[in-house]
């Protein structure tokens, strides 16, 4: 297996270096195509709070798609992915752009909440748990943005539901990002935002910390869900900054998720983390404005990172309707509470990235994690390394 990775991650570099774009065009330039992709291949070995470890390769998460242009002011994508033995669809949208400053989307698309803008993976191996548990996924709306180098707005409607849900009983979500850029120079940057969601479901929702930040290994380590069954809405909330300074990158995110319970208290989830870079080789950090993130370094570029998430989940409890035997002998239905206690996280990572060119990286993580639960108290500790080819 190793050393089927080692020929694997061989062809893909000396690929790499030869990959163009793959674009065609009609004659009356109308119409423009664009092949998208990526795999990653990954390393992971981890150690639980048993003091055992799992460790292996494992080719996952790979994306195709197409991304298309016509009549200079419309735009779609067309993304799937396999992962985990299923396929599935990510980006499926259509775009206008109303000038060079407005734009609109339609179709399954990520919300303007939280850095999953990217994708798998923003810096690190790994979202933040932080931003894992408590940032939606793509949901199936319509959104507009507006953006110019001092000031970027981006709001939205979306279904609460997935793209490939029932269609009865998804509810809804608003979702609104503003960000100023008093600096937003070639090489320096200051951004700060604010963002808020409001979901009405009145279902379930789902928040989860997963240990430690790896998914290569033969099973699944300790894995903590918090399932929220009778929300009657969710508040969310988000604070960040970014600051770049030439080889220097600093970002830092404030996350809350309120969620109002039927006949229960109320849940609330926050975290919080801090993430920085410095570029050893290389002469400035790279932010894409359109996103409002921070961008991959350039090629040839290698950066040293450091990332510190907290994450709260507080204790609640919920009640369900279960079919219970009386004093009679009879099945009757009968409210059950449970219990949930508190849950706690926190984590730090180091890491290293080099961009070998624009189509091929590699990453190494190291994490170092905490969970309590209750009374309960682990430790799990993860190496990872990923060689991701794109493009």
């Amino acid at each position: 297996m190793k050393k089927a990775f080692l020929c694997l991650a061989t062809a893909l570099m000396a690929a790499s270096g030869a990959m163009a774009q793959v674009v065609v065009k009609t004659g009356a330039g109308d119409l423009s195509l664009r092949l998208i992709g990526r795999t990653n291949l990954d390393y992971g070995r981890y150690f639980s709070h048993c003091d055992n470890y799992d460790y292996g390769f494992k080719m996952n998460d790979t994306r195709l798609g197409v991304l298309a242009n016509f009549d200079e002011k419309w735009s779609a994508k067309i993304e799937v992915c396999y992962a985990n033995k299923a396929i599935s669809f990510r980006d499926l949208w259509v775009g206008y752009k109303i000038n060079d400053k407005m734009s609109l989307t339609a179709g399954n698309h990520f919300q303007p909440f939280g850095a999953k803008i990217l994708g798998l993976g923003y810096k690190f191996i790994e979202d933040a748990q932080a931003d894992y548990a408590i940032c939606p996924s793509r949901k199936v709306g319509l959104s507009y943005a507006f953006v110019t180098n001092p000031f970027m707005a981006t709001a939205g409607i979306y279904s609460a539901g997935n793209v490939d849900a029932p269609a009865a009983n998804q509810g809804y979500s608003a979702a609104a990002k503003l960000i100023g850029r008093p600096i937003c120079k070639d090489s320096s940057v200051l951004h700060i935002g604010v963002a808020g969601m409001y979901t009405d479901n009145k279902s379930s929702e789902t928040f989860k910390v997963i240990q430690p930040e790896t998914f290569t290994g033969s099973k699944s380590l300790v894995a903590y869900t918090s399932d929220i069954n009778n929300t009657i809405n969710i508040n969310r909330a988000e604070a960040e900054l970014i600051w770049i300074l030439k080889r220097f990158y600093f970002e830092t995110h404030y996350l809350t998720a309120f969620s109002n319970l039927i006949g229960d208290e109320n849940f609330q989830t926050q975290g919080a983390y801090a993430q920085a870079s410095f570029l050893l080789i290389g002469k400035k950090q790279n932010y894409n404005k359109r996103t409002g993130l921070a961008a991959n370094a350039s090629p040839k570029n290698l950066e040293l990172l450091a990332r510190v998430n907290m994450l709260n989940m507080d204790e609640f409890t919920t009640t369900t309707v279960k079919d219970v035997v009386n004093d009679e002998g009879e099945v009757v239905k009968e409210n059950v509470s449970t219990l949930n206690p508190e849950q706690k996280e926190m984590d730090f990572t180091l890491g290293l990235n080099y961009f070998f060119n624009k189509n091929l990286n590699a990453r190494l993580n190291y994490t170092v994690s905490k969970v309590e639960k209750g009374e309960d108290e682990f430790t799990n500790n993860a190496i990872q390394a990923r060689l991701q080819f794109s493009f």
